[in-house]
């Protein structure tokens, strides 16, 4: 059961002026006036008021959405454990395709390194050649 104090800024004092004044529910603080509020004793601040105000609304908005999530969860939790699986055994196949390229790019630069020593004789050959 939601209670008053579970909204932010509504402790136990805040709770017991309110429901002095009838006000039980979170449902019943979001809907009353900016004005009826400011009139109780300890929201009479326009600040305050407007906080409390919000904060009720806020917390009346997270859990509408929360509820559907709540009877969608198990299905989720299946499927993320069937997901979990596959994933598993995507990740030890996918690191073994990484190593793999990793070894061809590897092998690709001892071949440009190699490629580009071999040009770089070339030119001191041939300019060594101009020379003579």
């Amino acid at each position: 059961m939601v209670k008053l104090t579970d909204v932010t800024g509504v402790g136990p004092v805040t709770a017991k002026l309110l429901s002095g004044r009838n006000i039980k529910t979170v449902e019943a603080l979001a809907a009353m006036s900016l004005t009826e509020l400011q009139e109780i004793p300890g929201l009479h601040g326009d600040i305050r008021a407007r906080a409390v105000k919000q904060a009720a609304a806020d917390f009346l908005r997270d859990q509408a959405a929360r509820q559907p999530a709540a009877a969608v969860s198990r299905v989720q939790t299946t499927v993320k454990k069937a997901a979990v699986k596959k994933t598993a055994a995507g990740q030890a196949v996918r690191q073994a395709e990484v190593a793999e390229e990793k070894d061809m790019a590897e092998k690709k630069n001892k071949k440009d390194g190699k490629k580009k020593e071999k040009d770089k004789d070339k030119k001191k050959k041939e300019k060594d050649k101009k020379k003579s």
